[in-house]
């Protein structure tokens, strides 16, 4: 079996040259879900490089690399690679339709997608569109409603807030609107051409639940805390720590399946943000792709997650449930 790994940042996604947390966090997913593939003796591996880049400093036996020129639409590329393989497994943002126009090419192609299939990406690209899935299935979330770019005060929730872009990623765009003040500041730089949300700030731990999802049904493979950083009027995330908390108890492993239940177009990997309050968790977003969590399965479960979900494409049905070993894992961007 051939595989294309297309990780967005690092195939000459973008116009400017990668570097900073997109670079690092993109490399760190990419080498991760690599490193994984390439110890499985059934499996070749196709993968993309903006040819700005170096190739990673640890080799890949069996990857065979393609350099793309920083001037080449990454879809066209994506397009002539995908008649050398039998699947393609993305990792790209959500934002402005990037993950969903990546899985209808391959989709298009008739290759196997190793990842939520695009309806089930369009539905969670939507942090309004999920809550509101999320809310009719009777999953606790945090309360989010859409915001007009030139809305005047009061907002839909008591202050302080949080106002963040529909399809942003994690803490991309996000703004604590803590006084009138704030939101005077803040409303004249919204961009009318976008779509936004606001929510509560709501105080607790931000957990993510990284798990297999099939059809409706899914199995919890681990608990992290996330390192979210308050950075002026908005937040950033300097790591996480995979495998963070114990979850015997079976709680969060609920709430995922509840998760899965409500959105059956989950497929494959994918993670789930939440902020565990007082009052309990309650989801903001599902990440229907590879999350930096990816990067510390291996070593805190001590299985091989890339070949589970090969196995899930190839059988239909989820593994048993894996004991996670104990260890927590820290992952960071390398940066200072």
């Amino acid at each position: 079996m051939k595989v294309l790994v297309f990780e967005y940042v690092t195939a000459a996604g973008l116009a400017e040259a990668p570097a900073g947390s997109l670079l690092a966090e993109g490399e760190l997913m990419l080498t991760a879900l690599l490193a994984d593939l390439a110890s499985l003796p059934d499996v070749e591996v196709l993968a993309l490089r903006d040819q700005r880049l170096p190739l990673p400093r640890k080799t890949f036996p069996g990857v065979e690399w393609v350099w793309v020129e920083p001037h080449r639409d990454g879809l066209a590329c994506l397009a002539t690679a995908l008649p050398r393989v039998d699947a393609v497994w993305p990792i790209a943002p959500e934002t402005g339709g990037i993950l969903e126009s990546i899985c209808r090419t391959a989709e298009r192609a008739g290759k196997a997608l190793l990842t939520t299939p695009a309806a089930g990406v369009r539905l969670a690209a939507s942090k309004l569109a999920t809550i509101q899935r999320l809310q009719a299935h009777g999953v606790p979330i945090v309360p989010t409603e859409r915001l007009q770019a030139g809305m005047t005060m009061p907002l839909p929730f008591s202050l302080p807030c949080v106002v963040k872009p529909d399809d942003g990623v994690g803490c991309e765009g996000a703004a604590i609107v803590r006084s009138p003040v704030d939101w005077e500041c803040l409303r004249g730089r919204l961009s009318a051409s976008m779509d936004w949300v606001v929510q509560p700030l709501t105080a607790g731990e931000s957990l993510s639940l990284s798990a297999l999802f099939s059809r409706g049904n899914t199995l919890l493979w681990t608990v992290n805390r996330q390192h979210i950083v308050e950075e002026g009027h908005g937040f950033r995330l300097a790591g996480c720590c995979v495998n963070a908390l114990d979850d015997s108890g079976g709680s969060l492993a609920g709430l995922a399946g509840r998760v899965a239940a409500a959105v059956p177009e989950l497929w494959g990997y994918a993670g789930i943000d939440l902020i565990l309050s007082e009052a309990g968790p309650r989801v903001l977003e599902i990440n229907p792709r590879l999350t930096s969590s990816y990067a510390g399965l291996r070593a805190s479960l001590n299985i091989n997650p890339a070949a589970s979900v090969l196995a899930l494409w190839r059988t239909g049905g989820l593994p048993g449930k894996v004991m996670p070993s104990g260890q927590a894992v820290e992952i960071d961007w390398g940066l200072a």
